[in-house]
């Protein structure tokens, strides 16, 4: 107990003692600061000591990289000290061969060589002098190494030399001339061409009027007397014909047709017996009667097309009579066609079997003995 009480106060002594040292330390401190927040200023002071510590490592790797430098520096200046010290030497000695070589060749200071020196153009120009007296020269020993192998050792006289020059110069005027002649006779070829292809040109204007011509007296022929009539007359004839044919072929299944003789006639071709060609009046009734109606139908067409006016009526007179059932059937059949292209036909018959077959009928009654007149009925399906 006595040891520990004496630690109580020794322990209590230093406790006095560090709160003695903490109350003046605080006094300092207070003094130092003043009324600002220490804590702050501890961070603070913190913050620049570490900026302060990097700005010193930095300046450390500076001047370690400075002391690199500093050295690669050093090595370099002595590498341009040992360089500069070759250099002179070179220089002193370039300047001693200089010298002997300028005396050797009569020049005595640096401007008499500098006056002597040549241009680069002028020293291009007589390079090219050089290199084409080189070529010139080549060309001629080669020519004459020629000449000397055409001569096989023989000479040339001087006079037989001015001949020769004589001749040649001969030939070559004679050649100009012919050159110039030339010239000319193509000249005069090229004219002859342009005028050949305008004769050319000419010439098919010419065939092409001459042509002209030929058709307008042609056409001058036909229109002569009634020659173009009759000629327009034919080609209608030839049209009604054909018309007329396709309808009697149509009204006989395809047996009977109409053609147009040399004459301008009608014949009749069998095709039911191999196309043999027959005059009409070989036609019984019923097939004249067909025929007949076949042209006046085709006539009627060609007067529908070709006329001012519409034709809005055609009519037929008996000749049923003579007909078969079967002709008849197709006769009344053709009729109805004709009857619904916008013309009305009209039949005249006293064939039983059309009335049944004519939608509108006028039946004439004839005159009584009594006194009394012709009557007419309209009758209707």
């Amino acid at each position: 107990m006595a040891e520990a009480e004496k630690t109580a106060v020794r322990l209590s002594a230093e406790q006095d003692a560090l709160q003695r040292q903490t109350e003046q330390g605080a006094a300092r401190l207070q003094e130092w600061v003043g009324g600002e927040d220490v804590s702050r200023l501890v961070r603070e002071v913190q913050g620049e000591l570490q900026r302060l510590r990097s700005a010193a490592q930095e300046a450390a790797d500076a001047l370690q990289t400075a002391s690199a430098a500093h050295q690669d520096a050093a090595r370099t200046e002595a590498a341009a000290r040992q360089g500069e010290a070759s250099a002179a030497a070179a220089v002193q000695e370039l300047e001693t061969e200089w010298l002997q070589l300028s005396q050797q060749e009569g020049f005595s200071s640096r401007d008499e060589v500098e006056a002597a020196l040549i241009g680069a153009g002028e020293q291009e120009q007589w390079a090219a002098e050089v290199e084409a007296h080189g070529k010139q020269e080549h060309q001629l020993t080669a020519r004459a190494a020629e000449i000397d192998a055409e001569l096989a050792g023989r000479e040339v006289s001087e006079e037989a030399w001015q001949a020769l020059s004589a001749e040649l110069a001969a030939c070559k005027q004679e050649d100009e001339a012919c050159l110039q002649q030339r010239a000319r006779a193509e000249r005069d070829a090229e004219e002859l061409q342009g005028k050949h292809r305008r004769w050319t040109e000419l010439e098919e204007q010419r065939a092409a009027c001459q042509e002209e011509l030929t058709l307008l007296g042609k056409l001058q022929g036909v229109l002569r007397g009634n020659a173009f009539v009759e000629y327009l007359a034919e080609e209608q004839l030839m049209h009604v014909s054909r018309a007329a044919s396709d309808r009697l072929g149509q009204l006989t299944r395809q047996k009977y047709a109409i053609e147009v003789d040399s004459g301008g006639g009608f014949v009749i071709r069998d095709d039911a017996n191999g196309g043999v060609r027959r005059p009409v009046t070989t036609l019984s009734g019923g097939e004249t009667f067909l025929t007949s109606l076949s042209l006046a139908l085709a006539l009627s067409t060609q007067i529908q097309l070709k006329g001012e006016h519409p034709l809005e009526f055609f009519f037929l007179d008996e000749g049923f009579g003579t007909l078969d059932g079967d002709l008849l059937d197709a006769v009344i059949s053709a009729l109805e066609k004709l009857h619904m292209d916008k013309l009305t036909v009209g039949v005249i018959s006293h064939v039983p079997e059309l009335r049944a077959r004519l939608p509108r009928r006028l039946i004439v009654h004839p005159a009584e003995p009594g006194g009394q007149g012709s009557r007419v009925q309209l009758e209707t399906m």
